[in-house]
């Protein structure tokens, strides 16, 4: 298997589809289903089931992944090196990164980071807490974004202590102004965040021994803002993306008691093993939130 082979089948696995690798690889879809052919008949089974909607991995070809990725890596990690040697900077970095930091950091960070290295191809895959680390695990991304709650088993360099708010419907009365206590929120409605996007809020009403009953279920974060604002309960979230736009929506913004925070960070396999790419966005990252 050549190191081409291990990138189209890097790329297949993560879009999903043989239409949109080609796209990506500027090649057909015709010549990507006959290399990923020609390599499952090398390998001797099959590396993806094939639906109407797209292709998945076998079983087998999810044991051969993270060395595909390993080996991917490894090949960028040496010709970085070899153009650092040589007085440039350039290759590619692959970073993963959930909703708030992609609305409120990158757009601060990878601007001067493209300026100061216009060699290095910074590709961004924007996913949830789960979906990040699982990116980070099978190699698909090099650095991710992520909440310390969710970094398990990954080398993490916290950045930034991001505190955690309610937000209310404006005739919300609390018993102090601009203030709630835990036990308030005892029997209140809710607006919830699906699936593994709200870990440090799961985390807040475990510790405070919270139950609380919601009928709104919402993944986008403005949807959620604007249910509270129509009055459909509270919410808790990340003070970094949201206090403003909860504020202009009409909602009140109250800080909680006890306080609580996500602490948000950098994430890797090892960062002993990072790129130099990587590393000089490490680098950039550190620096801007030293100064926020």
């Amino acid at each position: 298997m050549t190191l081409t082979d291990c990138q189209l089948l890097s790329i297949v696995a993560q879009l999903g589809t043989f239409a949109a690798a080609a796209e990506r690889m500027h090649i057909t879809p015709s010549a990507v289903s006959h290399a990923v052919s020609g390599v499952e008949a090398e390998c001797g089974f099959p590396l993806f089931t094939r639906t109407k909607s797209g292709v998945t991995l076998t079983a087998a070809a999810e044991k051969l992944m993270p060395a595909i990725q390993q080996m991917l890596a490894s090949s960028e990690s040496l010709e970085q090196s070899i153009a650092q040697i040589n007085g440039m900077h350039k290759g590619a970095l692959r970073l993963g990164v959930f909703n708030s930091a992609c609305v409120t950091w990158l757009p601060k960070i990878v601007p001067g980071f493209r300026a100061a290295f216009p060699g290095i191809d910074v590709q961004i895959y924007q996913g949830s807490y789960d979906d990040i680390t699982g990116w980070l695990k099978t190699g698909a991304v090099e650095l991710g974004f992520l909440s310390n709650s969710s970094a398990h088993d990954l080398d993490f360099e916290p950045l930034y202590d991001d505190r955690l708010i309610c937000i209310a419907p404006p005739d919300y009365k609390p018993r102090r102004p601009g203030v709630v206590r835990a036990e308030e929120l005892r029997g209140q409605p809710f607006v919830s965040q699906q699936s593994d996007v709200d870990a440090d809020i799961q985390s807040y009403f475990k510790k405070n021994d919270l139950h609380v009953s919601s009928q709104c279920y919402i993944v986008d974060d403005q949807s959620m803002i604007a249910m509270v604002a129509c009055g459909q309960g509270l919410a808790l979230m990340p003070e970094l993306m949201f206090k403003e736009g909860a504020a202009s929506a009409g909602c009140q913004v109250l800080q909680l008691e006890p306080a609580a925070k996500r602490s948000i960070g950098l994430a890797c396999l090892s960062r002993g093993a990072l790129s130099p790419a990587a590393k000089e966005f490490v680098k950039h990252a550190r620096e801007f939130a030293r100064m926020r």
